[in-house]
């Protein structure tokens, strides 16, 4: 009896090794694709001023500290053209999370293909800009994880999502989780924001954690480029 039990320990002993094993390889492979798509979304972006490769704070500035706050002149000709004339999981700009060291490409679109790349801008929602709450998804566990530690920003922390033309910088308010038919939590609230959902917990699609941001400025970069 001792000798079959040890030997059923055995048995099961090697079933969680063999799924912890391929699962480490399930994350090391989807982990080194998104990397991959990552790359060629750099190239991609090269010619899109503060969306292309590097860190866009090591050499894109604001043109001036004195002007508004919000500058939104000739955002219908610059940015939202520019966003509407993006085919299915094209560029759509950088996110930029200081507390939790992100720097990532964000695509346009959330199907599957779209978030094996990277963050996806949510289309039923509203572009970033003077209005409404712009929404994108993003993995916590695989293809890189992007927003494996949204669940650490806290009320004050800054968000920067950077356009080819503008840097829009948005302030934490807070953290909801929800289930994934709360649509609503992305809704207009009367003021322009960003929010950033993710599955939760980790590893599980129960709910969604969604951090919400409201916009609190918006700048002119320095070097614009000339999109067609």
């Amino acid at each position: 009896m001792t000798r079959r039990r040890g030997d059923t320990l055995h048995v099961i002993s090697n079933v969680f090794f063999g799924i912890a094993l391929g699962l480490a390889g399930y994350y090391s492979l989807t982990s080194g694709i998104g990397w991959m798509q990552q790359r060629k979304l750099d190239d991609a972006a090269a010619p899109l001023g503060a969306i292309g490769a590097g860190s866009p704070q090591e050499y894109v500035s604001p043109s001036s500290e004195t002007g508004p706050v919000l500058d939104f002149d000739g955002w219908d000709s610059e940015d939202r053209a520019y966003w509407d004339g993006l085919g299915a999981d094209g560029v759509f700009g950088r996110l930029v999370i200081e507390r939790t060291d992100t720097d990532v490409i964000v695509v346009k679109g959330t199907t599957r293909s779209a978030l094996q790349k990277g963050p996806g801008w949510i289309e039923w929602t509203s572009l970033p800009g003077p209005e409404g709450t712009c929404g994108i998804a993003g993995h916590r566990t695989t293809y890189l994880a992007p927003f494996r530690s949204v669940d650490q920003l806290v009320p004050g922390d800054t968000i920067d999502l950077y356009s080819p033309y503008r840097r829009y910088r948005y302030e934490v308010e807070q953290s909801v989780e929800v289930t994934p038919d709360r649509s609503d939590v992305l809704g207009d609230v009367g003021y322009p924001r960003l929010g950033l959902s993710a599955c939760h917990p980790p590893y599980s699609a129960r709910y969604r954690l969604v951090v919400l941001a409201r916009l609190v400025e918006v700048r002119r970069l320095t070097d614009t480029p000339e999109i067609p």
